[in-house]
């Protein structure tokens, strides 16, 4: 995703900017949550796309018009600011609610994945909060499988234990015209 002008009043589609994925497109498998469990699929690895451009439309002050969080807390993002897609659903979606074009600019340095906007400041100031973290919910025990990719005295652990919780961002945009954009996006995940 890199090189991509957003039109003033348009709304951006994570799902519909990397088309499709699948190994004809250049994907190999990697971990998507599925249920209950981790497993390798094509388009593993594309919700730190979305988590990334999620917080990335969050700096900058747009409405975010989807945004679906993670069955259960993946460690590297915490909970309340990350974002998954799966397409054609979920998606993430947001809307250029400025006057003038948004340039989307993406790369990769050493390790870090990193989008960038580029337009026109219009005066619009951002605030969001850290999340509110509740209902707590401790993961149930240890559930063993038995499964033919093992012998029967093998064991392996597919998954580690998370706790469920409820988490709450709070999101205000106030405009040059002193108006005021308010979102909060509330997070429930699996234990």
């Amino acid at each position: 995703l890199n090189g991509i002008l957003i039109a003033p009043g348009e709304e951006f589609s994570a799902v519909e900017a990397i088309g499709k994925v699948d190994e004809e497109s250049g994907y190999k498998k990697e971990f998507v949550i599925k249920l209950d469990k981790s497993v390798e699929e094509f388009g593993g690895g594309l919700c730190q796309v979305a988590t990334t451009l999620f917080r990335l439309a969050l700096d900058a002050g747009l409405k975010i018009t989807e945004r679906t969080n993670h069955s259960y807390v993946v460690g590297y993002y915490g909970p309340g600011l990350d974002a998954t897609i799966y397409g054609p659903y979920p998606d993430l979606k947001f809307v250029n609610d400025t006057e003038n074009y948004i340039l989307l600019q993406g790369f990769v340095e050493n390790n870090n994945l990193i989008f960038e906007f580029y337009g026109k400041k219009d005066g619009r100031k951002v605030t969001i909060s850290e999340p509110k973290i509740y209902d707590k919910i401790s993961p149930p025990d240890t559930k063993y499988i038995l499964t033919p990719d093992l012998l029967i005295t093998e064991k392996k652990c597919t998954e580690r234990r998370r706790d469920g919780l409820t988490a709450d961002v709070s999101y205000r945009v106030e405009y040059a015209d002193s108006s005021v954009h308010e979102q909060t996006f509330t997070s429930i995940y699996k234990p």
